[in-house]
């Protein structure tokens, strides 16, 4: 890479850190300098040490071996021998266990990074508008979150931080190698630096590059194949479209398992290169000693000191071309973690502590309300005003496709207003407080999500188990008429679980489950968006006098497909092409709606 594209690459990624993970990086370094140090001193103190014993007489030609001789008080050459293989030795042993803490903390930051990074990303997602869901996989954010943070981690942050670390080490022992063998040393720099280039100008940089980000691509595929293979499962199976989803997937498998492949290869391709260099470079080291006229007694402290500092190195050079790799064939997910992580998108931030309910006492005001989609050309409702007063119960419905659900989730808070506003009791609904007006709300949407967990849990939906109440979820459960079910023919109660997505519930079930979730935080605003839909008559009848009943507390909005749900509305709003076009109560507008009468006789 360029300088300037190494810092720019540097920058991305110092961008993910705060200040404490700087901290922390900063105290590895030092650690990973100790180890360096030790590491360097272990390569110089063996040729003395060989020469040493080859000849110990050494001692008084050498001034550091006589004056170190005689600060100690040593009488015998041999007990010095001894003690000078002994210190050697003690260098060795605690360069490798501080070889081994700067393993563990490095390891530990960087995974423990995964965890904030994946914690983060979780919360960017979950923060962000509802409108930002309406085109995003949620294979591709899961996948995100638990993969592509990890790949991160493992294939992008371990390997700079083995480079850093490896880079200290072999400075360290180059400086060694230098001091003793310059000419030696600054030829195997050259040679590096040429092969090095050659990769650069080669253009394979940039083919790692581009693999990686078409790895990126296929993990993506798969995750969607995936996930839509299991979570449509009951239909493929009546379908028979299994194949179907096995081919998707494996297309996208093959292809992501392929890229890998060539990157674990690339990847170690440069280790048969060092290890050439370096066996070779021993080789014609002897040699080049001998053709000089070099002694045996000369020779062998000086291969001993370049083999044991090969040792040293070799490996260190095969992870550091092996990182290399992996951080091109990874900037990708660097990109694409990073993006999503600092991109504002209008997230609304979560808060530490639950809010207090913004109050609710007269009415709920559309005001010259306008919507339309982002790049969507047209509207899907225009210039619109309505009011709902407080402790009524107020009707939606119209022919599919008029945007009765968006109206609703304006009205939630999960879509925003393209023009004019929402106001509770003429305060103005924003970002700032939308979650105080979401407290009032409590919400039946037409397909129930229920989590693999007990029925209590998934009444009482996203609280932990200490906090909650069952005397409340029973409540919520009878005014749900789910109470007879849950007690007489669930075999462990409320505590009965119902299986991933409530697979071992009916339709109906799943639906009063909703709707005691609904009721469970006491809402002053209850919106049932079809909530009836997939109910029997029967069912449908005492749900809908339990919610009578409620519409005498509570505010009731109701997104209807069947107009018998509606009848005891207080008023009912018929939209047709992005306008109310009559407003009434039920018997009223089949006497004077001709549209709503032909709705009334479809149904």
């Amino acid at each position: 890479m360029k300088i300037k594209s190494k810092i720019k690459f540097l920058k991305k990624l110092g961008s993910l850190f705060n200040r404490k993970e700087k901290i922390e990086f900063t105290g590895i370094m030092f650690v990973a300098f100790l180890m360096a140090l030790f590491q360097a001193l272990g390569v110089a103190s063996v040729i003395p040490f060989v020469s040493l014993v080859m000849d110990p007489t050494i001692i008084n030609e050498n001034p550091y071996l006589s004056w170190t001789y005689s600060f100690f008080g040593f009488e015998q050459v041999r007990s010095f021998i001894i003690a000078a293989g002994l210190a050697m030795l003690a260098i060795i042993i605690i360069g490798n266990l501080i070889s081994a803490l700067a393993i563990w903390l490095k390891t530990r930051f960087a995974w423990r990074k995964n965890h904030q990074l994946s914690t983060a990303l979780l919360e960017k997602y979950l923060s962000l508008p509802y409108s930002y869901f309406l085109n995003q996989n949620t294979s591709d954010l899961s996948k995100n979150v638990l993969m592509e943070t990890k790949e991160l981690t493992k294939s992008f942050m371990l390997p700079i931080l083995e480079i850093l670390i490896d880079l200290t080490i072999i400075f360290l022992i180059f400086i060694t190698l230098i001091l003793v063998s310059p000419v030696a040393t600054i030829t195997v720099l050259v040679i590096f630096a040429l092969f090095y280039g050659i990769i650069y100008k080669s253009g394979f940089r940039r083919k790692i590059k581009t693999k990686g980000k078409k790895r990126l691509n296929e993990n993506r595929g798969r995750f969607k194949a995936a996930s839509e293979a299991l979570g449509g499962i009951k239909d493929i199976k009546v379908l028979g479209r299994e194949k179907f989803f096995i081919n998707k997937f494996a297309a996208h498998s093959i292809k992501f398992s392929d890229l890998l492949s060539w990157n674990t290869l690339v990847g170690k391709l440069p280790r048969y290169f060092i290890e050439i260099m370096a066996f070779g470079g021993v080789v014609a080291f002897i040699l080049v000693l001998l053709i000089t006229g070099r002694t045996t007694g000369q020779i062998i402290p000086m291969v001993s000191f370049f083999a044991f500092a090969g040792y040293r190195i070799m490996p260190i050079m095969n992870r550091m071309a092996i990182a290399f790799t992996r951080l091109q064939f990874n900037t990708a997910v660097l990109d694409k973690i990073r993006g999503d992580l600092l991109t504002d998108r209008g997230e609304v931030k979560i808060p530490a502590e639950e809010v207090k309910n913004l109050k609710f006492k007269n009415s709920i005001e559309l005001k010259n309300l306008s919507f339309s989609y982002p790049k969507a050309k047209e509207y899907i409702f225009k210039d619109i005003n309505l009011k709902i007063n407080k402790s009524t119960a107020v009707a939606i419905v119209g022919p599919t496709g008029t945007g009765k659900t968006t109206f609703v989730d304006i009205i939630l808070g999960l879509l925003s207003p393209t023009e004019g506003e929402l106001l509770v009791d003429g305060v103005s609904i924003t970002r700032e407080n939308i979650r105080s007006w979401q407290r009032n709300l409590g919400y039946v949407p037409q397909h129930i999500y229920l989590s693999d967990d007990s029925i209590k849990n998934n009444i009482a939906f996203g609280l932990p188990e200490e906090m909650i109440d069952i005397d409340r979820v029973k409540k919520a459960a009878s005014i749900s008429n789910l109470d007879g079910f849950i007690e007489n023919e669930l075999p462990n109660g409320y505590d009965t679980v119902v299986g991933e997505r409530g697979i071992r519930l009916s339709g109906g079930q799943r639906q009063r489950v909703g709707i005691a979730r609904a009721l469970y935080s006491d809402p002053d605003v209850l919106v049932l968006d079809e909530a009836t839909s997939s109910l029997d008559g029967i069912t449908e009848e005492s749900v809908m006098k339990a919610m009578d009943n409620v519409s005498k507390l509570k505010t009731l909005i109701i997104i209807a497909h069947r107009l018998t749900t509606v009848k005891k509305c207080d008023v009912i709003y018929l939209l047709d092409k992005g306008k109310i076009v009559a407003t009434g109560k039920y018997d009223k507008l089949m006497k004077t709606s001709k549209q709503f009468r032909a709705m009334a006789k479809e149904l």
